[in-house]
């Protein structure tokens, strides 16, 4: 797996200059979008995972292990990445919010 050279289009096609308040509104979304669309993959992965690994109860290399527990933990990561990815897209809509307070309600301080 390359871990270099691959852009999300979605955020890289955006560019960065002429009008930045709506660059940075587009660019807010695209990452709402794209957090969700991680958070709600990540769930799923999480439920399939530890279903996969709770239907192994049973095997005779596994006697004696409680596999729904330890299912719950494994899965357990990608709950967390979900989180993550949640937040990840409440910053995206709080970049924008940021950008305005900062420098668009800023300069009619000045």
């Amino acid at each position: 797996m390359s871990r270099g050279g691959k852009n999300i289009t979605e955020l890289a096609e955006i560019p960065f200059h002429g009008s930045l308040g709506e660059a940075f509104h587009d660019y807010g979304q695209e990452l709402f979008a794209l957090g969700h669309r991680w958070a709600f993959e990540l769930g799923q992965a999480a439920n399939d995972a530890e279903a996969a690994m709770a239907s192994l109860k049973g095997h005779p290399l596994l006697f004696g292990v409680d596999v729904r527990a330890r299912a719950r933990r494994v899965s357990k990561r990608l709950r967390r990445a979900q989180n993550l990815a949640y937040g990840l897209s409440q910053e995206g809509l709080r970049f924008h919010q940021a950008y305005v307070q900062h420098f668009i309600n800023a300069s009619d301080k000045w």
